[in-house]
């Protein structure tokens, strides 16, 4: 579920509206009626944010990153359910030079093989070989989904936790964690007394 130019969307009923999306983005599950469903659809929030082009920052008259969400979605509950927040201003452009000059899956069969990925369940793989400590059940859980599809896009081959090495392990998790601390980074700005001292350590086993 894709949410395009987020900045512009509009609810017409907010309040109800954001409430059936923070349950979702909690529990994966929604109601109609007196019907429950669930389903294991991601939800992706797109848009532009004021930008310093040559520094490749932020513009500076934004207090929080948040800020240029609607107001609604601007509720610090629902912030804290997002796992990860991209930075568009530190991916590069796509440019001729960057363009691939081999052989390529057409964007059908890739899809197809995104779709059986799906199947396989790769948080198994992180729990095999990570200890998190102290750091909170909300956090891991936005850790775990991120790096379970990270390991799922760039070693789609180590079907089997243990066929992961310690370093392949590591280096997703600090991208994934990297992605999660954006968004309590944020809150910590909202909310600095609740997210002030978040903990992000984790051991990987031997």
């Amino acid at each position: 579920m894709f949410f395009d130019e987020i900045a512009n969307t509009n609810f017409d009923d907010a309040e109800a509206s954001i409430s059936v999306l923070k349950d979702y983005m909690q529990t994966g599950k929604f109601s109609r009626g007196d019907q429950e469903f669930s389903a294991p659809c991601a939800m992706v929030l797109g848009g532009k944010i004021d930008t310093d082009i040559e520094g490749r920052t932020p513009a500076k008259h934004y207090r929080n990153l948040c800020r240029v969400l609607p107001p609604e979605l601007q509720d610090p509950a629902f912030l804290d359910r997002i796992h990860g927040y991209l930075p568009g201003w530190e991916v590069p452009k796509i440019r001729p030079e960057n363009y691939a000059t081999g052989y390529g899956f057409l964007t059908d069969y890739l899809a197809e093989i995104f779709a059986n990925l799906r199947r396989l369940n790769y948080q198994t793989h992180v729990n095999h070989w990570v200890d998190f400590g102290r750091m909170t059940g909300r956090n891991q859980d936005a850790v775990k989904k991120t790096a379970a599809g990270l390991l799922k896009l760039l070693f789609p081959h180590r079907r089997e936790p243990t066929q992961l090495l310690p370093a392949e392990i590591e280096s997703i998790l600090d991208l994934a964690i990297e992605m999660r601390k954006r968004v309590t980074d944020q809150l910590g700005v909202i909310l600095p007394t609740e997210y002030s001292e978040v903990v992000y350590t984790f051991n990987v086993n031997a």
